[in-house]
């Protein structure tokens, strides 16, 4: 559940109207400004361009200055409610001056957003800790040891592959592929091949065993 502040901090931006993208425009209902499909794709046009986003949300429509003389007359907004309704827009006439209609269009504002979902925002990663330590000068060293098959074990250890291990899940999938990758950038690969490791051959650090293979340590 939002937190109340989350939930304040919600509502205030939501009187930002092309911010918050919950409300169209206020409309002043004047003989030289009717809303209609060019205004309507106008504004939506001023909207994506400032965040694509916005055009994702719900929309409503607040027809202002209902109260202005003559405005009423023409009914404009039985007008704009015949032209977008029927598209799913909203339309609720307000004076801002009188305070007419305004309690409902908030409420309905309100109602929009303990009914909408939150956005989910993801964010790349951009720090990587395995490449600042295959960058660094901590040592590290490789030596050979027989195998309980008898076979080559190049056992590669020291602080720079402790700490590679400590910010690593060798468990996950991404977190292997991390290790391959600070194999081949921290050099720890070509010293490998300069042994003369071949494929299938054991590689042990701190415990973790791994059989090692060329072609897919390439891939990484």
């Amino acid at each position: 559940a939002q937190s109340a502040a989350n939930r304040t901090g919600l509502r205030l931006t939501m009187t930002v109207l092309p911010i918050a993208g919950m409300l169209i425009a206020l409309f002043i209902f004047s003989r030289k400004f009717i809303l209609n499909e060019e205004k309507m794709e106008e504004i939506n046009k001023e909207l994506e361009a400032f965040n694509p986003a916005i055009m994702k949300k719900p929309m409503l429509i607040a027809a202002n200055k209902t109260d202005v003389s003559g405005a009423l007359e023409v009914d404009y907004v039985e007008k704009i409610r015949a032209e977008f309704a029927p598209q799913g827009y909203e339309i609720f006439p307000i004076s801002a001056v009188s305070g007419q209609g305004v309690k409902e269009l908030l409420r309905e504002v309100m109602n929009l957003l303990d009914t909408t979902a939150p956005e989910q925002v993801y964010y790349e990663q951009e720090f990587f800790p395995e490449d600042a330590i295959a960058a660094s000068d901590l040592p590290y060293t490789i030596e050979l040891a027989e195998g309980r098959d008898g076979g080559r074990v190049f056992v590669v250890e020291g602080p720079k592959i402790d700490k590679m291990l400590s910010y690593t899940n060798l468990e996950s999938e991404k977190g292997f592929l991390y290790f391959q990758r600070f194999l081949k950038t921290a050099g720890i690969q070509q010293a490998l091949r300069e042994m003369g490791i071949r494929d299938g051959e054991t590689v042990r650090m701190y415990g973790h065993e791994f059989d090692y293979y060329e072609d897919e340590m390439n891939e990484q």
